[in-house]
C-alpha cells in the first residue's frame, strides 16, 4: 500500500473522538475530529508535498466511511512542486468538503476529483504566486462529477485563463472566489452567453486582485441570480454601456481601486435591487446626469478618493435615491455645499465629507437632513460657521470640523442640534472657547486642540454635566485657574499639553473626581504640589517637557498607573513618607531628568517598567530593586554610573514560570574597576534567581583603570578590573603602624597604584613621574610596575628585592645606561621586561640571571655593541626577544642554544660585519632556526667595519669575502656554572627566614582559612571571660533602611547556617515600649559580641540620636575586642564620629563584599552555644531599667 507523505504503514493511530467510531483508523500526520450532531468526521492532514520528488503519495489510505471534511495543507516554507493524480480521491464518496493549500500544483488533471459526486464545498489554494514560475491550469471537464458543488475557491493561484465553459455543468454553484490570480479577459468565465447559461444558481462572485482592464456588454448577462459582484483592485478603465446587463437580483457591487475616469450614463439601468455601491478610490470626474436614477433601493454609496468636482455633484445628483443611509465623497475636489445639492437624502444617517476643498455652505444646506447623525467636514477650508450652516440637523450626534480654517461659530449655529455628542474642532484659528459649546446639553467629546485660545474661564465650560472628554492641546493658554472645570463634574480626560502653562492654581481639579487621564506635559510648570493628591480615579498623568525641579511621591493619588516625568529638572524621585508600599504606580518615565541617586525609597513596590535612561545618575544603591517584584524593565540607558554595587540589581527571587526583569545599562562612563568583575556574567546566572537580564550587556564598554583605554566590557580579562589605592593594608596585618611593613601597600609619590578585587593583581603606574631613581617603596605585592619615561641612569643591585609577585616590568623610555649585577634579583615570576629605547651600551652576562620564567624581553633601539655570550643562557622560558636596532657587528650562532622556547627573535638594523667566518655560521643557524628571526629579510652587513651596506645577510655571496679580520665585539667567556659553599649556606638561611617572616605576617590570615576548613582555632581564645553564660552570641545594631540586607542576608547566614549562631536583632527582637539607652546596654551586656552594621543611613540616622550614640559608645571603649564593625557600601569618612574614625584605624573590621567575608565573620564570632529564644528575651527584659524615654516604632 502506498503511504501519504512518510506515512509508515505499520504507524496508523487508534482515535476515538466524540463519535468517531473505534474502527476509524487515522493516518500519522492527520487528526481527526467529530461533527457535531453526526457520527461525520473531518480529517486534518499536514503533508511536506503531494506527488513531489520528495513524497509519493496515496489518499487511498484515508478511511472511506464517515469522512465528510478533508484539510490537507502542505508546507509553506518548502518549495516543491506537489502534483494531483488523477482518481486522487476517487473512494472517498462521501466527502462534501475538501480543502488543500499551499501545495505548489501546476495541474489540476480531468479526473483529478472523480468519485466526489457529493463534494459541495472545494477549496484550491497553492498560493502559486510566492513562487511565480508555477502557474495554475485546469483541465476542461475537471469539475464533471461534481453536480452537487455549492462553494468553489480557486483564491490565490496565479490562474492566467480558465478553458471555456469550465463550470457550466456546475448546476448548484452559488459561490465562486477567483480572486488574485492574474485574469485578464471576463469573457473566460463564459457568463456571457444568455442562451447557453452557466452556473445559473450563482448569487457570490469575487475576481478582485487579478488583471481585468475592460468589462464589455453582457459580460455577466447568464448571471441573473448574481447578487454580490466584487471585481475591485484590477486595472479596469472601461466599462462598457451594457456591463451590467442580466443581473437584475444583483444588490452588492464593488467597483472600487481601479482606473474608472467616468461611468456610463445608463450603467445601473437594470440593478434596481442595489443596495450597496462601491466606487471608492477610482479616478472617476463625471457623474452623469441621472445615473443613479432609478436606484431607490440604495442604502451605501461610496464615491471617496475621486476626482469629483461641482461640475457634476449637484442638485440632479442623488435624485430617487430615497433611502440612502451612508454617503462618503471624502477626498474629492469639491469647493461649495448648496442648498439643494442633498434635498431628496431624507433618509441621510452619515455624510462624509472630508479632505475636499470647501469653503462655503450656503444656509440651510442640510435643513432636510433630519436623521443625520454623523456629519464630517474635516479638512477643509471652511471659515465661518454662521446660524444657519447646520440649521434643521436635529438628530446629530456627531460633528468633525477639524483641520479647517474656522476662526468664527455663531452662538446659535447648533442651537437645533441639542442630542451632540461629539465636537471636534481641534486645528482651526479660534481665538477662545466657542459660545456655542454652552447650548450642547449632551455633549460628551470636546476637542479645541491646536487653536489660538489663550484664556479659560469658569464661565467656558458652563452646563456641561455630561461632557467626558475636553482636549485643549497646542493652544496658548497660560494659566489654570481653580474653579475653570469645576461645572465638568463627568470629566474624565483632560488634555491640557503643548501650551503655556505656568501655572495651575491649587484646587483646580477638586471637582473632578472621576477624572482618568490628565495631560499637562510640554508647558512650563515648575510645581504641581497637591494638584491631583485629591483625585481617587487618576490612572495616567503626563507631566513632561516641564520646568519641574521638584517631585515627590505625596503630590500623586495612590491609584495613579502610568507617571511620565521626562524632560524636567528633577534632580530626586522624592518619597518624605515613605508611601512606596501604598502606591500602584506601574509604569514611569522619568528620563532625560537630572536625577543623581536611585534607591529602594525612589521606586514603588508595584512598578513594573520604570525609565531612568538619560539622567545624571551617578549611584544606585543596594537593594534598589529589591521590593519591585512585579518588575519586567528598567532603563538606566546614559547615565553617569562608573560602577555599581552587585546588590544594587540584587532582586527578590523570581518565580521560575516568569521572565527575568531585563535592564539597560549601556551608554555609561562605567570603570573596569575591581568592584565590577561580577556584571560580566550576570546574564549567565541561573540560580538563584536574583539578577535581571542585562539587555545591552554586549554593548557596554568600560573605560580601564590604569589609563589603558576604553574597551567592551565582555572583552575585559579579570586581572583588568581594577581599584585605585593610595594605601592598605590587610586585615591581618599588624605590623602597618611602623616603617618596612612589608604587608602594608603604599603608593609611591607621583605614582597612581591599582588592584583587583582579589589583589593578585596590583599595579604601580609611575609612568613619567620625573624619578631619577627607582621609588624605594613599590608595594612588595606589585604584580605590574611602570617606570617608563623617568630618568633612571643606573639600575643598582637589588633594585626590586622582595617583590616576588612582580611579573611585568616597563623600563623603558627611561635614560637607562647601566644594568648592575643582580639588579632583577628576587623577579622570579617576572615573564615580560620592557627596557628598549634607552641607552645601554653592554651587557656583561649577569644581568637577566635567575629570570628563568622570562617570557618577553625587549631590547631594541639602545646603544648595545657587547653582549656577554653567556647573557641569556639562564632564560630557559624566554619566546620573544628583541635586539634590533642596535650596534651589534659580530653573532655567536651558540648565544640562543639553551632558549629552546625561543620563537620571536628580531636583530635587523645593526651595523653587521660581512666577516666570511661569521656570515656562514650565521647563515647555517638561519637555515636550522630560520622561522624564529622574524625580520631575517632586514639584516644586512658592511666590509671592513665601513658605513655602507654591501649584501643581505641571509643571501650574501660568500666570493665575496675579503682577508682581513674583524674585530669581534661579543667576547667568549666561559660560562661558570658553579657556586661556593657559602653562597648555598647563605641562601638557605635566606629562604628560612622568607618563609618564618611570612608565616609571621599571614598568621591570622592563616588561622581564618584553618578555622573555615577544621573548625579549629589556632593560637586563639574563643571565650572572654564571663561570656560562657551569655544569651546571645551576638547583638546587632544597625539602621531600619538596612533592614533588607541584615533580615534577608546577614541573620539567615548566621541563624541558619553551619554553626548557628543566636542573634538579637535591633528592630525585630528589642520590647516594644522599652528605654533605648538601657535596651541596647542590656542587649550589649547579654551578648558576646556587638555586631555594627555601619553604613551611610546609620549615620545619618540612628546615629544622629544622642541616647543612641551614648549607649554605643560604651562599646566602642570596650578593650576586649568583642565589637566587630561590618562596613556596608560607601560610608563618607567626614560623617564618622570621632570614636568610630579611631576604632576603624585601631582595629580590625570587615566590610560587606570582601573575599572570605562569611569566613572573616565567623572566626570573630564567639563559638556557638544553644540556648532557647525565650531565655534570650527574658535575659534583655530582665536587665532593663527605666530610662529617659521609650524606643521610637519607627525610624
Amino acid at each position: 500500500m502506498w503511504i501519504l507523505w512518510g506515512w509508515c504503514l505499520a504507524a496508523l493511530l487508534w482515535a476515538v473522538t466524540g463519535n468517531v467510531g473505534p474502527d476509524y483508523h487515522t493516518p500519522d500526520d492527520c487528526q481527526v475530529t467529530s461533527l457535531p450532531g453526526t457520527d461525520l468526521v473531518a480529517l486534518l492532514c499536514r503533508l511536506r508535498t503531494i506527488n513531489s520528488e520528495l513524497d509519493a503519495t496515496n489518499f487511498s489510505v484515508i478511511p472511506t466511511r464517515n469522512t465528510a471534511k478533508l484539510r490537507i495543507e502542505c508546507s509553506d516554507v518548502i518549495f516543491f512542486q506537489s502534483a494531483l493524480q488523477n482518481k486522487s480521491f476517487v473512494r472517498l464518496r462521501e466527502l462534501q468538503e475538501l480543502d488543500i493549500v499551499y501545495c505548489k500544483i501546476g495541474e489540476v488533471p480531468r479526473e483529478a476529483f472523480l468519485g466526489l459526486t457529493n463534494l459541495k464545498n472545494l477549496t484550491l489554494r497553492t498560493y502559486n504566486a510566492d513562487w511565480s514560475v508555477v502557474t495554475l491550469k485546469i483541465a476542461n471537464d475537471a469539475f464533471k462529477d461534481q453536480k452537487k458543488l455549492e462553494n468553489l475557491d480557486l483564491g490565490d493561484n496565479n490562474i492566467w485563463t480558465l478553458p471555456p465553459a469550465l463550470l457550466c455543468e456546475l448546476e448548484n454553484l452559488k459561490l465562486l472566489n477567483l480572486s488574485r490570480n492574474k485574469l485578464q479577459d471576463v469573457t473566460v468565465l463564459s457568463f456571457s452567453q444568455a442562451e447557453h447559461i452557466c452556473a445559473p444558481a450563482l448569487r457570490s462572485l469575487d475576481i478582485s486582485f487579478n488583471h481585468l482592464v475592460s468589462v464589455p456588454a453582457f459580460a455577466f448577462a447568464a448571471l441573473k441570480n448574481l447578487q454580490t459582484l466584487n471585481i475591485s483592485l484590477n486595472g479596469i478603465s472601461k466599462l462598457e454601456d451594457k456591463a451590467l446587463f442580466g443581473m437584475y437580483s444583483l444588490e452588492v457591487l464593488d467597483l472600487s481601486g481601479n482606473l474608472l475616469t467616468a461611468l456610463p450614463p445608463e450603467l445601473f439601468q437594470e440593478n434596481k435591487r442595489l443596495t450597496k455601491l462601491y466606487i471608492r478610490n477610482n479616478s472617476v470626474g463625471v457623474l452623469a446626469p441621472g445615473l443613479f436614477t432609478g436606484l431607490s433601493l440604495l442604502l451605501e454609496l461610496e464615491l471617496s478618493d475621486n476626482q469629483l468636482t461641482n461640475t457634476w455633484v449637484n442638485s440632479e445628483t442623488f435624485t430617487d435615491l430615497l433611502r440612502l443611509a451612508s454617503l462618503d465623497m471624502s477626498n474629492n475636489k469639491i469647493t461649495r455645499l448648496d442648498a439643494a445639492t442633498f434635498r431628496d437624502l431624507t433618509n441621510l444617517q452619515v455624510l462624509k465629507l472630508q479632505r475636499n476643498m470647501i469653503e462655503t455652505i450656503s444656509d440651510n444646506t442640510f435643513s432636510g437632513l433630519f436623521r443625520l447623525h454623523m456629519l464630517v467636514l474635516s479638512e477643509n477650508r471652511v471659515k465661518v460657521i454662521s446660524d444657519k450652516t447646520f440649521g434643521g440637523l436635529i438628530g446629530l450626534q456627531v460633528l468633525k470640523l477639524d483641520g479647517n480654517e474656522v476662526f468664527s461659530i455663531d452662538s446659535e449655529a447648533l442651537v437645533n442640534s441639542t442630542g451632540l455628542q461629539e465636537l471636534q474642532l481641534s486645528h482651526n484659528h479660534l481665538q477662545g472657547v466657542p459660545k456655542v459649546v454652552k447650548s450642547l446639553a449632551s455633549l460628551r467629546t470636546l476637542d479645541l486642540s491646536g487653536n489660538h485660545v489663550s484664556v479659560i474661564s469658569n464661565k467656558s465650560f458652563t452646563d456641561l454635566p455630561h461632557l467626558s472628554v475636553l482636549r485643549l492641546s497646542a493652544n496658548d493658554v497660560e494659566n489654570v485657574t481653580k474653579s475653570v472645570f469645576a461645572n465638568i463634574p463627568s470629566l474624565q480626560v483632560l488634555d491640557l499639553s503643548s501650551n503655556r502653562i505656568y501655572a495651575v492654581e491649587n484646587g483646580a481639579f477638586d471637582n473632578n473626581r472621576h477624572v482618568e487621564a490628565i495631560r499637562l506635559d510640554d508647558n512650563l510648570l515648575t510645581n504641581v504640589r497637591g494638584l491631583f493628591s485629591t483625585l481617587p480615579n487618576l490612572r495616567w498623568l503626563n507631566l513632561s517637557k516641564n520646568h519641574l525641579e521638584m517631585f515627590d511621591y505625596a503630590f500623586i493619588p495612590r491609584g495613579l498607573k502610568y507617571l511620565d516625568l521626562r524632560s524636567n529638572n528633577i534632580n530626586e524621585l522624592g518619597n518624605y513618607y515613605e508611601i512606596e508600599s501604598e502606591l500602584h504606580l506601574k509604569i514611569i518615565d522619568a528620563s532625560f531628568n537630572r536625577l543623581s541617586d536611585i534607591s529602594a525609597s525612589s521606586i514603588p513596590d508595584s512598578v513594573e517598567r520604570i525609565f531612568l535612561n538619560n539622567n545624571l545618575i551617578a549611584r544606585v544603591q543596594p537593594y534598589a530593586f529589591f521590593k519591585n517584584k512585579n518588575l519586567t524593565k528598567v532603563d538606566l540607558y546614559a547615565n553617569k554610573i562608573k560602577n555599581i554595587d552587585q546588590n544594587a540589581l540584587r532582586l527578590s527571587q523570581m518565580d521560575p514560570s516568569r521572565d527575568l526583569p531585563e535592564f539597560y545599562l549601556g551608554g555609561n562612563p562605567f570603570e573596569c574597576d575591581c568592584t565590577m568583575e561580577w556584571l560580566q556574567t550576570i546574564n549567565g546566572q541561573e540560580e538563584p534567581r536574583q539578577n535581571p537580564t542585562v539587555i545591552d550587556l554586549d554593548s557596554i564598554d568600560c573605560r580601564l583603570m590604569n589609563n589603558k583605554g576604553t574597551i567592551p566590557l565582555l572583552e575585559a580579562k579579570k586581572l583588568q578590573f581594577l581599584c585605585e589605592y593610595d594605601s592598605h593594608c590587610f586585615a591581618l596585618c599588624k605590623c602597618c603602624d611602623f616603617d618596612a611593613c612589608d604587608c602594608e601597600m603604599t603608593c609611591p609619590s607621583n605614582c597612581t597604584c591599582f588592584h583587583d578585587n582579589s589583589w593578585a593583581a596590583n599595579i604601580v603606574d609611575c609612568s613619567g613621574a620625573g624619578y631619577d631613581a627607582v621609588p624605594e617603596r613599590i608595594p612588595m605585592d606589585s604584580s605590574e610596575v611602570y617606570l617608563d619615561g623617568n630618568s633612571l641612569s643606573s639600575l643598582s643591585s637589588h633594585t626590586f628585592i622582595g617583590r616576588k609577585n612582580l611579573r611585568v616590568l616597563y623600563l623603558n623610555d627611561s635614560n637607562v645606561e647601566v644594568i648592575h649585577n643582580r639588579t632583577f634579583n628576587g623577579l622570579k615570576l617576572l615573564e615580560t621586561l620592557f627596557l628598549h629605547r634607552n641607552f645601554i651600551k653592554e651587557l656583561k652576562g649577569y644581568e637577566f640571571e635567575h629570570l628563568t620564567l622570562l617570557r618577553e624581553l625587549y631590547l631594541h633601539n639602545n646603544e648595545l655593541s657587547y653582549i656577554q655570550n653567556t647573557t641569556f643562557l639562564t632564560l630557559s622560558s624566554l619566546k620573544v626577544l628583541r635586539l634590533d636596532n642596535n650596534r651589534l657587528k659580530t653573532f655567536p650562532v651558540n648565544m640562543f642554544s639553551k632558549n629552546h622556547n625561543l620563537h620571536s627573535l628580531h636583530l635587523s638594523e645593526n651595523p653587521w660585519t660581512c666577516d666570511c667566518e661569521n656570515l656562514r655560521d650565521i647563515q647555517a643557524w638561519l637555515q636550522g632556526v630560520g622561522r624564529k628571526l622574524r625580520d631575517a629579510d632586514q639584516i644586512y652587513c658592511s666590509l671592513n667595519g665601513s658605513s655602507e651596506v654591501v649584501a643581505q645577510v641571509s643571501t650574501y655571496n660568500h666570493s665575496l669575502c675579503n682577508n682581513e679580520t674583524e674585530t669581534t665585539t661579543i667576547r667568549h667567556e666561559a660560562y661558570l656554572d658553579y657556586v661556593f659553599l657559602p653562597t648555598i649556606t647563605l641562601g638557605a638561611f635566606a629562604v628560612l627566614l622568607t618563609i618564618t617572616l611570612i608565616v609571621f605576617c599571614n598568621r591570622n590570615r592563616m588561622r581564618v582559612w584553618v578555622y573555615a576548613k577544621y573548625g579549629v582555632r589556632l593560637f586563639y581564645r574563643s571565650e572572654y571571660e564571663g561570656d560562657t553564660d551569655k544569651a546571645f552570641d551576638a547583638f546587632v545594631s544597625y539602621s531600619s533602611k538596612d533592614e533588607v540586607f541584615v533580615t534577608q542576608i546577614l541573620a539567615p547566614e548566621l541563624e541558619r547556617g553551619s554553626p548557628a549562631y543566636k542573634l538579637c536583632l535591633h528592630y525585630r527582637d528589642f520590647p516594644v515600649g522599652a528605654y533605648i539607652t538601657d535596651t541596647i546596654l542590656s542587649a550589649v551586656e547579654t551578648s558576646k559580641r556587638t555586631i555594627l552594621i555601619l553604613s551611610e543611613n546609620f549615620i545619618k540616622s540612628e546615629w544622629c540620636r544622642f541616647e543612641f550614640r551614648s549607649a554605643h559608645h560604651e562599646v566602642l571603649k570596650d578593650r576586649r575586642r568583642r565589637l566587630i564593625v561590618i562596613l556596608l557600601g560607601d560610608v563618607p569618612q567626614r560623617d564618622l564620629d570621632p570614636d568610630i574614625r579611631l576604632y576603624l584605624k585601631t582595629n580590625t573590621y570587615l566590610k560587606w563584599g570582601d573575599t572570605h567575608f562569611w569566613e572573616k565573620l565567623k572566626f570573630a564570632m564567639p563559638d556557638a552555644q544553644p540556648p532557647t529564644r525565650n531565655h534570650q528575651l527574658h535575659a534583655i527584659a530582665a536587665q532593663q531599667q527605666p530610662g529617659p524615654r521609650p524606643v521610637p516604632t519607627h525610624n
